[in-house]
């Protein structure tokens, strides 16, 4: 029985207004409103928002189609003010509990947060999960939610003692480790972690001070990819079609892009395409398998040829970002398109961060009094400056970021002067 914040999904149907009784009209709207917007919650929870259809949201709402259509125009719609009306309530429970105030109130409300994110979990996921396959309208509320948590948080570090002024692409970095591992928990349905989880992830978001200065790179070599053409010649067929999913999806998005695109920038057929995969979000899946593979074939020898971990980590970090500025196609589409693509491509970036979180063991080593769920968290920080750079700027330029990188992931193991001198070196 899936719970949402306007009751149970059986008890939506029985909430429906007697006819002929003495309610407004504006009341008659605000209950069908809300029974759509629960029944969005229960659908979307049960079968994803790309298989509910309008059908299922009046067979669970009680609310007729043709009404249904009184109050929005399409499916996207009903959803985006869904999220809306999920979104709202959450900023005024971080601003009335306490976030934006000092260390002891924002400490209190978060903790409070996570357990209402573990007691709402379908609601939660509509919001962090199912939401970047609604369109950009659904996502752009998101976003704005979350630069409103972020000015929030960063009232609370400014009335904390050695906080002050901390760096805006710093603070979306860590809304986005928390954002992370609350994302996780609701993909695999262990939001009942979150409630245990708080305490650690707020001595994580406590462990990263302000940068002793600005985070910019002391040298940056500038990256030319060769042109797509140039890097299709040399690859075997299942390479050139992944490649040109990606290109495809990074100009079209994946709701957007067809077979057929995809099968005319890879010069191969359609045939060849099923010869390889059963379906594009099979090829979308061996697409983010492939970049993920490569980038780290990169990235790897960097860390095993590192010697100091600090400095490994650093470089490290600067080939990852290198490989996606000299395959842009890939590095947007694990940046930035692999949300709209469903759970199996989520379900992708988890693998990979995880493979990642390795990298931070040593760090424990150094400093054993870290959260455990740093390396976890860490991850996710880094995937929203990911995600924030290449959907404003793109992917060419990425390695511009590896000192904010560097300094992130280095701040909780070291002191700001030591991760500060390894980043900016």
């Amino acid at each position: 029985m899936v719970q949402t914040p306007w009751g149970n999904v059986e008890e939506l149907r029985s909430r429906k207004l007697r006819p002929g009784g003495a309610s407004s009209e504006e009341e008659t709207t605000s209950n069908q409103r809300e029974r759509i917007f629960g029944a969005i919650v229960a659908a979307v929870a049960e079968k994803g928002y790309e298989a509910s259809t309008v059908g299922d949201i009046s067979e669970l709402s009680g609310v007729s189609k043709s009404s249904f259509y009184e109050h929005f125009a399409d499916k996207e719609a009903a959803f985006a003010a869904t999220v809306e009306a999920l979104l709202a309530p959450s900023l005024e429970y971080a601003r009335a509990n306490g976030i934006g105030g000092d260390e002891e109130e924002a400490r209190r409300g978060f903790e409070g947060g996570l357990g209402l994110v573990a007691s709402q979990a379908a609601a939660a996921r509509l919001c962090l999960v199912d939401i970047y396959a609604a369109g950009p309208r659904a996502v752009a509320l998101l976003e704005g939610t979350l630069a409103e948590f972020e000015q929030l948080l960063s009232q609370t570090f400014d009335r904390i003692g050695g906080r002050e002024g901390m760096p805006v692409e710093i603070v979306r970095a860590l809304i986005g480790g928390v954002q992370k591992v609350i994302y996780k928990r609701l993909l695999r349905g262990e939001e009942a972690e979150l409630t245990d989880l708080a305490p650690e992830l707020w001595r994580w978001l406590l462990s990263v001070p302000p940068p002793p200065g600005p985070l910019r790179p002391s040298r940056v070599r500038t990256v030319k990819a060769l042109s797509f053409e140039d890097r299709q010649l040399p690859s075997a067929p299942p390479e050139r079609l992944l490649r040109a999913l990606a290109a495809v999806v990074s100009e079209k998005g994946y709701q957007e892009a067809k077979i057929a695109e995809i099968v005319e920038r890879a010069k191969t057929s359609r045939r060849t395409f099923y010869e390889y995969f059963e379906s594009k979000e099979d090829a979308m899946v061996a697409a983010l398998d492939s970049g993920s593979a490569q980038m780290l074939a990169a990235a790897l020898p960097a860390f095993r040829r590192g010697g100091d971990w600090r400095r490994a980590v650093r470089d490290t970090q600067r080939a990852m970002l290198h490989f996606a500025a000299e395959e842009p196609e890939y590095g947007r589409l694990g940046a930035v398109e692999m949300y709209g693509a469903g759970p199996r491509a989520l379900e992708q970036r988890e693998m990979v961060t995880e493979g990642m979180e390795g990298l931070l063991q040593p760090g424990y080593e150094v400093a054993p009094d870290v959260p455990a769920i740093a390396a976890e968290a860490v991850g996710g920080a880094l995937y929203a400056l990911l995600y924030d750079f290449v959907k404003a700027e793109g992917p060419e330029r990425l390695p511009v970021l590896v000192p904010t990188f560097v300094y992130v992931t280095l701040a909780p193991f070291l002191d700001a002067e030591d991760a500060y001198a390894v980043a900016t070196g």
